[in-house]
């Protein structure tokens, strides 16, 4: 495949990232994907924007904000027109996954699941995409790096057209990203299961009870992993019914929701191998 060399990845510069003189910046990167040829990372998100807009370059804009104060993202919302509601949900840590739909844009919460650092504790982090399909624009916010978002960086990389195809496109490779996570943790847990199960019968005593720990501890995994996956089958499904995603991408986002499928029903299976 060809590598999409019309793709480019800026970090703006921090002091520059906002309309707002004086205002201390705690937002730890602002990141511009496009493929102009004309900005660079002294301009401002919305210097950017403006100059897009007004040229109708071909692609997608993504401008991603890393770490933000509610504050800084003021400007955020009063230059896109975004709702109060939609703002006050970015920035609360905890809003439950979901999707929206406003006259402009879309809305949707989602998390990416890892461990703790230095732990076997699953944590969830939320990240919150605007997307304004008309404006060909897409906003993602969230506390802490994403892996799924340095994913798509790199898929963009070997784009044939050269830059974000769409911002459905977009969508999708997110929770493809998102979902692909949840694979290796669900194939994890079915290994786990599979060898718990085969102990059972092998120890006793006090070995006995530390491996009922760990099947209590592989239950609780697995539930942690039901209930993620559960609520984004429904907001991909809700997408691809809400007349918001071109039929070419809607056959990549049904099979993000094959590999949903395929998760829960190994979920099953390791939940029925425990007992």
């Amino acid at each position: 495949m060809n590598k999409g060399a019309n793709t480019r990845v800026i970090e703006l510069q921090q002091n520059s990232a906002y309309d707002h003189p004086g205002l201390y910046s705690k937002i730890k990167r602002v990141t511009l994907v496009t493929n102009s040829r004309d900005c660079n990372k002294s301009f401002s998100w919305s210097d950017v924007v403006d100059q897009e807009r007004n040229k109708r370059t071909k692609g997608t804009i993504w401008i991603d904000f890393q770490g933000f104060h509610s504050d800084e993202m003021i400007p955020v919302g009063e230059y896109f027109n975004i709702h109060p509601l939609t703002m006050e949900d970015c920035m609360t840590v905890d809003t439950r996954e979901k999707y929206e739909t406003f006259d402009d844009y879309y809305f949707i919460v989602a998390n990416e699941i890892h461990y703790i650092e230095y732990s076997n504790v699953l944590n969830n982090v939320n990240i919150y995409l605007i997307v304004f399909p008309a404006l060909d624009i897409v906003i993602t916010i969230h506390s802490e790096p994403i892996q799924s978002i340095q994913e798509v960086v790199h898929k963009l990389s070997y784009e044939p057209q050269g830059c974000i195809p769409s911002p459905d496109w977009l969508v999708y490779a997110l929770f493809d990203g998102v979902v692909d996570i949840y694979v290796k943790l669900v194939d994890q847990s079915v290994r786990e299961a599979e060898s718990l199960d085969g102990l059972v019968l092998l120890l006793s005593g006090v070995e006995q009870t530390e491996l009922l720990e760990r099947i209590g501890h592989a239950n609780r995994q697995s539930n942690h992993l039901k209930s993620g996956l559960y609520s984004k089958r429904e907001i991909l499904i809700a997408l691809r019914i809400s007349g918001r995603v071109t039929s070419s991408v809607s056959v990549y986002m049904q099979n993000v929701v094959d590999h949903v499928l395929r998760c829960n029903q190994k979920l099953k299976l390791a939940r029925e191998t425990l007992g």
